[in-house]
């Protein structure tokens, strides 16, 4: 990733993180999490149809609660999403060799939050995503296979006590065969413990 890629991701996190804190007026709406798990992940596009892979996430969560059933909820996470390359174009000199690639994303949804009961709350909002390697994989003439930058998507969810489930949906455009834009779809379980 470009160094100026690095510093508008930084710059995004610090500005949401700023955001959160400073409308409050007092930390007691403000809330923090961690949380960990597990994602199946497939692209939709010429050399990237296949079953769904197996990557992680792990991450934190910052609440501001406006109401008090209420919040916008940031997520910094770091996320590792498997997709597999088929060989539709591996004799293309613009083609990937077939096999899993493992993408490294740095990604901040930005979510609407309603907790619908104590333990229970609905989620969903845009996301900021920017892929952190996306140097490692080249094309079969050596150029790079994917672009970098900061890409925008979605994300919906719930919680249910600690348990947390999201359904991400994206676009990362690559440099490979009629597979210009490639769709990302990725399915995330895991559990979220709040710090305060």
């Amino acid at each position: 990733m470009l160094k100026s890629d690095k510093a508008k991701t930084f710059r995004l996190l610090v500005l949401t993180l700023l955001f959160l804190t400073s409308l409050s007026e007092g930390f007691s709406q403000v809330g923090v999490g961690v949380k960990v798990g597990g994602n199946l992940s497939d692209a939709d596009a010429l050399s990237f149809r296949s079953s769904k892979r197996l990557g992680f996430q792990v991450g934190m969560a910052v609440s501001y609660h406006f109401r008090p059933n209420m919040a916008i909820q940031a997520e910094p996470t770091f996320n590792l999403t498997r997709i597999r390359a088929n060989s539709e174009t591996v004799h293309e000199t613009k083609g990937i060799d077939k096999g899993n690639k493992a993408l490294h994303f740095f990604d901040l949804p930005v979510l609407f939050r309603l907790d619908v009961t104590s333990g229970f709350a609905l989620l969903g909002g845009v996301e900021f995503n920017s892929l952190l390697n996306a140097d490692r994989y080249r094309l079969n003439n050596s150029d790079q296979a994917f672009k970098s930058g900061i890409r925008l998507g979605y994300t919906v969810g719930l919680e249910l006590g600690k348990f947390y489930f999201r359904y991400r949906g994206f676009e990362r455009s690559t440099e490979v065969h009629r597979s210009w834009t490639t769709a990302i779809q990725q399915y995330q379980v895991g559990v979220k413990w709040n710090i305060r």
